[in-house]
């Protein structure tokens, strides 16, 4: 009897450790499993928040620069922003009080030119602008672009 007790007894200690260790495992599989979804989670949160635009500045003669621009969407971002930072800041523009917007008169060194009526003008995802660079706002994936035309 002595025997049978020393056996179920040892049975029962094997038992127990095995249920105690596949709980452990089973208990940090689970806690891995919550880090990585928590993880996903907020690089999911933060990928929406993030957003990219192109712009384009095409000089008319041939020459194309492209560049795209990071931002947050959690803040408005004009076309003017976008442009600022493609270019790195070569650009040159004025206020117009009247219209409460910008009017840009050089990106990249070349300036309007009255003589042979070319100017800067831009279009946002290939549709010609109805207000300027500073109210026009840009969302992901738009395409910005410069064309200095003749008007």
């Amino acid at each position: 009897m002595l025997n049978k007790l020393n056996f179920l007894v040892i049975i029962l200690i094997i038992w127990a450790t095995l249920a105690s260790v596949f709980a452990a495992s089973y208990f940090n599989r689970v806690d891995l499993l919550e880090r990585e979804v928590s993880s996903l989670k907020s690089y999911r949160e933060s990928s929406l928040k993030n957003a990219t635009v192109i712009v384009v500045v095409n000089f008319g003669n041939g020459t194309v620069f492209v560049k795209p621009v990071h931002f947050t969407l959690n803040h408005s971002f004009s076309v003017l922003n976008a442009t600022l930072i493609a270019v790195d800041g070569r650009i040159k523009y004025t206020f117009s009080e009247k219209f409460g917007d910008v009017f840009v008169t050089e990106i990249l060194g070349v300036e309007n030119d009255i003589n042979t009526s070319k100017y800067w003008m831009f279009y946002v995802n290939g549709e010609l602008s109805q207000t300027g660079a500073l109210k026009t706002m840009v969302l992901n994936d738009d395409v910005i672009e410069w064309r200095y035309v003749k008007f």
